[in-house]
Formats: C-alpha cells, structure tokens, sequence
C-alpha cells in the first residue's frame, strides 16, 4: 500500500513539474474563415493538450472581412467542435472592445451595418452561447476590459493609441495588455484546474494572439500574451 501510495506521489510530481511549452499561432487579419482553413495544421496536426481559442475581431470589425452573425456562429462552432475532437480541451476568449473613432480612419463607416462595438458585443454573446452548447470552458474577456474602461485615449490605456505608443490603433493591447490578458487567463486556468495535465498549450487565433506592434510577435517569446502566458506557466 505504502508503494503504490509512493508511485503515485512521485507520477504526480512528475507531471506538476513538467515544464509548459506554449505555442503561439495567431496571424493577422485572420476571421474565422480563415482559422478554419488552418485548424488541422496549426492545431490538430501539432496535438495540443489545450487550446486557447480567440477569434472575431476581424468577423466584425475589419471592413474586409465582416460576415453575418449567423456564419460567424456556424464558423466559430465548426472550430470548436473540431479542436475537441482532436482531443484537446478548449477555453474560448471573447473580443476585446475597440476606439471605432480610430477605426473609422482605417475603415469606411458605411461598411456597417451597426456601430462594431455592438456587433462584438453581439459576437461576445454568440461565443458564450457556443461555449455552453459545448461544453468547452469560456473566459470573457471583453466584459473585464469594457469594465475598467477600455479602449481608453490615455497613456495608461491597454489598448494601443496615440498616448501610449504613438499609434492611432484603438484594437490591439499594449505591452501591458497582452500581461494582463495572460494573468487574466492564467488565473483562469488555475480556478479551473486546467494545469495539472495539459502541459502543452496552443493560442489560436488572429493578430491579437499573434501579437500586432510588439518584440517577439508571433512566438512564445517577448511582448506577446502567449509569451507572457507561459512566463506565468513556468513562474519565470
């Protein structure tokens, strides 16, 4: 009895101690269109223990890219049910908000059919619908930066802007942002006790998840929130 209580405890230090590997694959510009087109290479194919899933941005906001709510939810399901049935778990991030005053200087209003912070409101809502429908585990994102503020126009803001990196963006994090997104995530992940055997985590998504305008983008390294995810993962 004494032996096998011992196995057991040594297996378990063994997993708790195994080091996180963390795989960045974000591209930019990237609907949910385009992830399904890739989902079997950039995720299926590397077998992933968890995969963080964080798309629709480009579904609602780029004016090149917009589709109805309905394919986005028929799109945004068909990842879902795929990436679980590779045998990973799967947490969903929602949108985060954006400056559609800079957004309007890239993109022409008429393109929308309603203001885009509604549409990724609406687009936050179908994705927790489908995380219910599911069963795969979501974290709101967009609700805790629409709650302290974001996007704001100061320096202090966590979302890109003329203040706090010279650039009129209104749609991608900050530095700042991408940590506070991993620590976000991070606790998550622990609440849920995700941790303990999934070692081997995959961040899926557009250029949020690639990480626009910082050192390191596209890795696991650097300004990225993959990066800082797996500083926390490690306790670096």
């Amino acid at each position: 009895m004494r032996y096998w209580l011992l196995c057991c405890l040594m297996a378990c230090i063994a997993c708790t101690s195994r080091p996180y590997t963390v795989i960045n694959k974000g591209i930019g510009g990237n609907s949910t269109s385009d992830l399904l087109t890739r989902v079997e290479k950039d995720v299926v194919a590397l077998k992933p223990e968890l995969v963080v899933l964080m798309a629709g941005t480009n579904d609602m906001v780029n004016s090149q890219k917009l589709v109805p709510y309905a394919q986005y939810a028929l799109q945004y399901r068909q990842l879902v049910q795929r990436i679980r049935e590779s045998g990973a778990t799967v947490v969903l991030m929602t949108s985060l908000p954006v400056d559609t005053g800079y957004l309007f200087q890239r993109h022409q209003r008429g393109r929308y059919d309603a203001d885009p912070n509604r549409r990724i409101d609406s687009a936050c809502a179908l994705v927790q619908e489908i995380a219910a429908a599911e069963r795969v585990y979501c974290l709101d994102l967009h609700k805790i930066f629409v709650s302290r503020g974001e996007p704001g126009r100061t320096a202090a803001s966590m979302i890109v802007n003329a203040a706090n990196m010279g650039r009129e963006d209104g749609v991608h994090p900050t530095a700042a942002g991408y940590r506070f997104m991993a620590a976000q995530l991070y606790t998550f992940l622990k609440a849920h006790r995700l941790l303990r055997r999934h070692h081997r985590v995959l961040c899926f998504g557009d250029s949020i998840t690639y990480g626009a305008f910082m050192d390191g983008a596209g890795t696991d390294s650097g300004d990225t929130y993959p990066a800082a995810l797996k500083r926390l993962l490690n306790h670096e």
